[in-house]
């Protein structure tokens, strides 16, 4: 018999028209194929940069739902392992502070308000006790009690005028 004349006159397109694929694949033992398959060899062989250069990164990113992550992210944890001081040791506050807009913010202070605070009365009762009028009437004697009135009320004029130049200042009178 001739094989090859045989083997030339088979249809192989015919014959596997006829295979019934789903019948073949049913009568596999999968786990024994897989069993025999050297796993390690394949995985040698994958070039796994080329299949890395293949991957659009954009469609992939555009995909993501950044939302969805971002409200799975416990933020508590994250912040727990913050070194919060580390970060403050490597801040420069000289940069930052130099970008502060001084006197942006001083336009923007109420000195009336500030004043409004400020007791003004304690203030002079504090000034008076410092200057301790007593002491001064002492000192000075009797003979000198004229001068020493015109000397003391010489300071609460000068005191005064202290006083009104620091409102002054405060508010801005004077200024334009």
């Amino acid at each position: 018999m001739d094989l090859d004349a045989v083997i030339a006159r088979v249809d192989i397109g015919r014959i596997v028209a006829r295979v019934d694929v789903n019948a073949v694949a049913a009568r596999l033992d999968v786990n024994a194929i897989a069993s025999r398959v050297g796993v390690d060899a394949i995985a040698a062989r994958v070039d796994v940069e080329a299949i890395v250069d293949r991957v659009d990164v954009d469609a992939v990113a555009a995909r993501v739902d950044v939302n969805a992550v971002a409200a799975r992210v416990d933020v508590d944890a994250v912040a727990a392992r913050v070194g919060v001081d580390a970060i403050a040791d490597r801040v420069r506050v000289a940069p930052i502070a130099a970008r502060v807009d001084v006197n942006g913010i001083a336009d923007r202070v109420d000195i009336g308000r500030i004043i409004a605070r400020i007791d003004l009365v304690g203030l002079t009762r504090d000034v008076l006790r410092e200057i301790d009028l007593g002491r001064i009437v002492r000192e000075t004697g009797g003979g000198m009690a004229a001068d020493t009135g015109t000397a003391v009320r010489g300071i609460g004029r000068r005191g005064d005028r202290g006083v009104n130049r620091f409102a002054d200042r405060m508010l801005r009178r004077g200024d334009e």
